[in-house]
């Protein structure tokens, strides 16, 4: 059993969250949408494990631009 903060939107807020994260943190998340949706509907289904989902996210995230 999984616990959901929302009833609806809870991997459109996630994506939401770990963009701006990225974006504070002076990182910008170099993916295209459907990798992305790819990649999510994956983590929500359990397919797409902790340590997958790290090397997947060092392999995208990139400095942003001063």
């Amino acid at each position: 059993m999984t616990n959901h903060g929302f009833v609806d939107g809870n991997k459109r807020s996630a994506v939401y969250l770990v963009e701006l994260l990225a974006v504070r943190s002076g990182y910008r998340l170099v993916v295209e949408d459907l990798a992305l949706a790819d990649v999510v509907i994956a983590v929500a289904r359990g397919d797409f494990g902790y340590e997958q989902l790290t090397a997947w996210f060092k392999e995208r995230l990139k400095p942003a631009a001063s």
